[in-house]
């Protein structure tokens, strides 16, 4: 296992999309796709919490994450759906180590944490100029009526839109792994062996685990610390193990390589890169995004933008880049000295993958 302290890294990626995100329905009856103006064009996109979600299906069934219980708090109105703390954390749970949360403890406050893993909307490349297909359940009524019911089509009509789109990912290695909270006590170890302490004078949490020395609790993937820091407050900070970190970096880079399992209305969708450009980076910002596009030279569609990119002055190490038939990336953009084609070169860099591995 590497030793190399872990970077941040940000990845773009480009794909070819239809339709993923619905929005609500327009003239009673016909199901419509989010759209934004993008420099005077109608372009559609798929918003952040639809490629997050696409995203932790993929780690669910490729990595086994499991789902975080969620709780409903508050009242009235003012119910709100959340992660329930209580019973997950940032050492048993994946999820919320890399997505974040909020829970509300009492009154207004909470215990908030940022999420490592920065998700941009997925933006068509291409404007929207319409297109409007008729949907109806003919096969089940054909069945229906041969079963003697008097059975009627039930039409539909969606908005479509099948474009090439952009994304971009950023992971903050430095938040990923860490999470702090303060509590109002002292967390007491209970007869059973695990330790238990106070989110609030109503909300309670318990730990599995192992004494690791004063204040210090291990767990299966990490450490538990507290320490008193006034008379009324004390910080419990978690900190998972650098194998495990390790780990959950690779399944997220790996993921997004791979291509995310995605379906929307029923239709199963391709977010696969066609293009990708990644890289280390001093500052998690999505430093590659503004820059990219594609424009189309001699009948082929081309990635533009790769030069520019490369200027960007947060850029810690190697850049990949991967491209395919359908979409190049030109020749003369990538003769740079920090370009590479490599991806175990890039997760070195990033220092997942252990220097003396090919």
């Amino acid at each position: 296992m590497s030793t190399k302290e872990l970077k941040n890294i940000t990845i773009t990626m480009i794909f070819d999309g239809s339709a993923l995100n619905r929005d609500e329905k327009i003239g009673g009856n016909i199901l419509s796709i989010k759209k934004l103006n993008v420099n005077g064009e109608i372009r559609s996109f798929i918003g952040k919490p639809a490629i997050r979600h696409y995203l932790f299906q993929t780690l669910h069934r490729q990595e086994g994450w499991s789902e975080a219980p969620v709780v409903l708090r508050g009242s009235g109105e003012q119910q709100t759906v959340q992660f329930d703390i209580r019973k997950a954390d940032i050492l048993s749970h994946a999820e919320l180590d890399l997505f974040g949360y909020m829970f509300t403890v009492e009154g207004e406050s909470a215990i908030t944490r940022k999420a490592p893993l920065g998700i941009t909307k997925a933006v068509s490349l291409h404007s929207y100029e319409g297109d409007i297909a008729f949907y109806a359940n003919h096969d089940l009524v054909g069945r229906g009526r041969r079963q003697g019911l008097e059975l009627n089509p039930n039409p539909l009509s969606k908005e479509e839109h099948v474009s090439l789109y952009k994304v971009s990912f950023t992971l903050d290695s430095k938040i990923l792994g860490s999470d702090v909270w303060i509590v109002p006590q002292a967390p007491p170890t209970r007869q059973d062996g695990s330790l238990e302490f106070a989110l609030s004078s109503a909300d309670t949490k318990v730990i599995s685990g192992t004494s690791a020395g004063q204040a210090v609790w291990q767990t299966d993937n990490g450490q538990v610390r507290w320490v008193q820091i006034d008379e009324r407050k004390y910080e419990v900070r978690f900190e998972l193990s650098p194998e495990v970190k390790r780990k959950r970096l690779a399944a997220v880079v790996e993921a997004i390589k791979g291509g995310l399992y995605a379906q929307s209305s029923g239709e199963a969708n391709t977010i696969i890169p066609l293009f990708l450009i990644a890289a280390p980076v001093k500052v998690p910002s999505p430093v590659f995004h503004p820059y990219i596009d594609v424009r189309k030279e001699d009948g082929q569609w081309k990635v533009i933008g790769v030069q520019d990119a490369l200027k960007n002055l947060w850029i810690d190490g190697k850049v990949y880049i991967f491209d395919c038939e359908r979409l190049r990336v030109r020749e003369e953009d990538i003769k740079d000295s920090k370009v590479t084609r490599d991806w175990n070169e890039l997760l070195k860099e990033i220092g997942i993958q252990d220097e003396s591995k090919g």
